[in-house]
C-alpha cells in the first residue's frame, strides 16, 4: 500500500478541516455527556433509582453502536461531508429536545435519537485522519483524542455555570443551539472534506468479511471495549460518586470533574505531539505506541481503584489527574493506531467496527455499575473497572504483535 508523503496531507489535510472535526468530536461529548453532569438533579427531580439512571445512560449506546457499522460503511462509499453534517444536525436536536423530557420514557427516546446521530462522528472523522503519515499522525488524530477529552471538560464547566443559573433543562437547550451552529463553518469548508488523496485509487480497500477475519481487530476491539468502560464509568459515575457517596457539593463536584477532563484533554495533546516527535527522529511507529498503551492503561487500572479508596482530597486530587493523564493519552492511540492497521482506504469501516466493539462497553457498563450500587455501594464497582482494563491490556499485548499496515489482497 503506498505511503502517503506530507505533500497529500497539505492538500487534503488542512490545520482548519483538523481543527473543525476536533470541534465536532469535543461538541459529541458535551452533549453525550450532559445528562451526567445534570445526573444529581434529573435522578431527584424523576425519582431515578441508580439502576434507572443506568439505563438511560445506556439507551444513547443501543443505537449508537450499530450506528457505527453503518456509518463506517457509509464513511468508505459517500461524502463525509454529508454524512458529518446529518450526524451532527441530528444529535444536535435531540440534545435540545432533552431539556423538555419528563420521565424516564421520554429521555431514553431522546438518548436513542441522540445515539444515531453521534455514531456517525468517530468513522468519518477518522477517516479524514488516516489521510495522515505515520510522523504526522499523533498529531493529526489530537483532533480526535484532544476533542473528546475536552467535550466532557467543557461540558462539566459549562454545563456547571448554567444549572446553577438556571437549571438543567436550559443547559440542554444552550448545548444542542451550539452544535447546530457548528453546521455554518461546516458548510464553508464543504469543499476541502471529500478531496481524495491523489494515490487513493491504487489502494486496496476491505471488506468487512475481510476486517471482522483480522485478529488484530479483535485486539484493538478488546483494548477498546476497556477504554470505552473506564471512560464511560467515570463520565457516567464520577460526578454522582463525589455527591452521594463522598458529599462534595455540585460546585465542588464541578471542580474535581474538570480537573480530570483537564489532565485529559493535556495527556491527548502531549501524546501527540511527543509521539510524533519520536517517530521523526527515527524510532519504530510500532513500539511506540503499542508500550505506550499498554504502561498507561495498567497505570489507569490502579488509579482507577485508587480513586474509589483515597479520602483525602488532595490523595483524590492525585489519582484524578494521574489517571486522567493515562486516559487521555491513549485515546488517540486507540485511533491512530487502528489508522495504521488499515489504511486510508478501509480506515472507516475498521473503525466503525473497533468502535461498535468497543462501544458494547456503553450498552451494558451503566447498567451494571447502576445494579452494583444499588447493592453494594461504589466500592466493588471501581474494583471491577479496573480489572476490565487489564483483561484488555492482556489481550492487546498477545493480539498485536507489532503495529503495521495490513495487505488486504484482492477480494474474493
Amino acid at each position: 500500500m503506498a505511503r502517503n508523503s506530507p505533500a497529500p496531507l497539505q492538500a487534503t489535510l488542512s490545520i482548519g478541516l483538523t481543527v473543525l472535526v476536533g470541534v465536532a468530536v469535543m461538541l459529541n461529548y458535551v452533549d453525550r455527556g450532559a445528562v451526567s453532569i445534570a445526573a444529581p438533579l434529573i435522578k431527584d427531580e424523576m425519582g431515578l433509582s441508580a439502576t434507572g439512571y443506568g439505563y438511560a445512560v445506556s439507551a444513547f449506546f443501543w443505537t449508537y453502536v450499530p450506528m457505527l457499522l453503518i456509518a463506517g460503511w457509509l464513511a468508505d462509499k459517500i461524502s463525509v461531508y454529508w454524512l458529518m453534517a446529518a450526524g451532527v444536525g441530528i444529535w444536535a436536536l435531540a440534545t435540545l429536545l432533552t431539556g423538555f423530557t419528563g420521565g424516564l420514557v421520554s429521555l431514553v427516546i431522546m438518548r436513542l435519537a441522540m445515539g444515531v446521530g453521534e455514531g456517525v462522528a468517530f468513522p468519518a472523522a477518522s477517516k479524514l485522519m488516516a489521510r495522515a503519515p505515520d510522523a504526522r499522525r499523533g498529531v493529526a488524530n489530537i483532533a480526535i483524542a484532544g476533542g473528546l477529552a475536552m467535550g466532557p471538560l467543557v461540558g462539566t464547566l459549562a454545563g456547571g455555570a448554567i444549572m446553577e443559573s438556571f437549571g438543567w433543562r436550559p443547559m440542554f437547550f444552550i448545548f444542542g443551539a451550539v452544535t447546530l451552529l457548528w453546521l455554518l463553518p461546516w458548510y464553508r469548508i464543504r469543499h476541502q472534506v471529500d478531496v481524495p488523496l491523489p494515490d487513493e485509487h491504487l489502494a486496496v480497500s476491505a471488506t468487512y468479511g475481510q476486517v471482522l477475519r483480522t485478529p488484530s481487530l479483535w485486539a484493538m476491539s478488546a483494548i477498546h471495549f476497556t477504554g470505552t468502560y473506564a471512560l464511560y464509568f467515570v463520565i457516567a459515575w464520577l460526578p454522582l460518586f463525589l455527591v452521594k457517596a463522598r458529599g462534595y457539593s455540585i460546585t465542588d463536584m464541578v471542580l474535581l470533574t474538570s480537573m480530570f477532563y483537564a489532565g485529559q484533554t493535556l495527556a491527548a495533546v502531549m501524546a501527540g505531539v511527543l509521539t510524533d516527535r519520536a517517530i521523526a527522529k527515527g524510532r519504530s511507529p510500532s513500539h511506540v505506541r503499542r508500550y505506550s498503551m499498554i504502561i498507561l492503561y495498567t497505570i489507569a487500572a490502579f488509579g482507577v481503584i485508587a480513586i474509589g479508596q483515597v479520602q483525602s482530597t488532595p490523595a483524590l486530587v492525585f489519582w484524578l489527574l494521574l489517571t486522567s493523564l493515562c486516559y487521555g493519552a491513549n485515546t488517540g492511540f486507540l485511533f491512530s493506531v487502528a489508522q495504521m492497521l488499515a489504511g486510508p482506504a478501509s480506515a472507516g469501516r475498521w473503525t466503525g467496527v473497533q468502535s461498535a466493539i468497543g462501544n458494547l462497553a456503553g450498552i451494558t457498563g451503566p447498567v451494571i455499575t447502576g445494579m452494583i450500587v444499588d447493592k453494594a455501594g461504589y466500592g466493588p464497582a471501581f474494583y471491577l473497572t479496573a480489572a476490565i482494563i487489564i483483561g484488555g491490556v492482556i489481550a492487546f499485548a498477545v493480539g498485536v504483535p507489532r503495529i503495521e499496515p495490513i495487505k488486504w489482497g484482492k477480494r474474493g
